[in-house]
């Protein structure tokens, strides 16, 4: 599948800002199930900006106002490719006890995705409900669907009833938040049970058509194996919408026992698939905050924030790109 991204960030000041430095990590990840083929980053006012990768591999972009400006604005335009996951969880019937001491002989280098960290505390009232949820005999497979699907069932989605300093003990307590609640929420309790798990910030596709037309062809795929179901209904069926698409979204990854990262979407109770485009990974949502910095000047300002998730044609793409690179020739005689 093919999208188009614009993920635009503003902060206008109560008065002008002398100077400002930001940190943005903004351009989404190339991994095995994902191609970036176009990127670009615009800010106003019009300042260079210098890229590195970081300690977990994710592209940070940094740039610097070094004059007075009454309002800055970046925006970050992809051109993303994605390809299907085919049943990331097919043959992991260990237990949870068995995944446990799978990961021990990696266990330094996930270390990081193992311990408590800034938003992810692990309290006995986590660990007791993560017992409860992934009990050590229950299946890997399983026990992660299920924990997927009891976090959908049992909290509901509630824009502007948390923030990032809310505690996930209180979102447990009250079972509601959003998309950085849950998934704050469901790495603590696998990490409590010793299994190693990650922060993954990035876009969803939420438009309903285009899932059910997603829906039809994986069912017409189906048909060319023998697991095909003769008696699923041919109509398509009508999708909810997805949830995340306004802003950047946020889901999991838990390291599986055959060594790969399998993403878990607990807002939408889905598996990471098609519709999902990584920014970036890494122990929580401090480690991939979009855009975050410092200025001098006023106390006040106003952030607005619009992303737009758009799928396009392969064509579509390769215009796009050509007209993104163009440069017109000029007959200096």
């Amino acid at each position: 599948m093919h999208f188009q991204i614009v993920h635009t960030t503003e902060y206008e000041y109560s008065a002008p800002a002398v100077e400002s430095y930001s940190e943005l990590r903004v351009r989404p990840r190339n991994t095995l199930r994902q191609v970036v083929n176009y990127h670009a980053t615009e800010v106003f006012p019009r300042v260079p900006l210098e890229a590195y990768n970081d300690y977990y591999g994710n592209c940070v972009e940094t740039l610097s106002v070094p004059f007075r400006h009454k309002r800055l604005i970046v925006t970050s335009r992809s051109a993303v490719e994605t390809r299907p996951i085919l049943d990331p969880l097919s043959g992991l019937d260990l237990s949870i006890s068995e995944a446990v001491r799978c990961c021990w002989a990696e266990r330094r280098e996930l270390y990081d995705f193992l311990m408590p960290s800034v938003y992810v505390p692990i309290t006995p009232q986590i660990e007791e409900v993560a017992r409860e949820m992934m009990p050590a005999q229950k299946s890997f497979a399983q026990a992660v669907t299920e924990l997927n699907s009891w976090m959908f069932k049992s909290f509901k989605y509630t824009p502007g009833v948390t923030d990032i300093r809310t505690p996930i003990s209180e979102v447990l307590e009250k079972k509601q938040g959003v998309c950085q609640d849950f998934a704050h929420l469901m790495i603590a309790m696998i990490r409590a049970v010793g299994l190693p798990a990650r922060y993954v910030s990035g876009y969803i596709e939420t438009d309903a058509a285009a899932a059910a037309a997603l829906r039809k062809r994986d069912r017409l795929a189906k048909r060319a194996i023998a697991s095909y179901d003769e008696d699923e209904p041919e109509g398509d069926k009508e999708d909810p919408m997805l949830i995340g698409a306004t802003a950047s979204h946020a889901w999991v990854e838990i390291f599986a026992p055959n060594g790969r990262w399998v993403g878990l979407d607990p807002t939408n109770n889905i598996l990471e698939g098609e519709r999902h485009v990584q920014i970036g990974v890494g122990r929580d949502y401090a480690d991939v905050t979009p855009m975050r910095g410092v200025f001098t000047g006023p106390e006040k300002q106003l952030l607005s924030v619009n992303v737009s998730v758009v799928r396009s044609t392969e064509e579509e793409q390769d215009r796009r790109r050509w007209e993104e690179s163009y440069e017109p020739w000029i007959d200096e005689g």
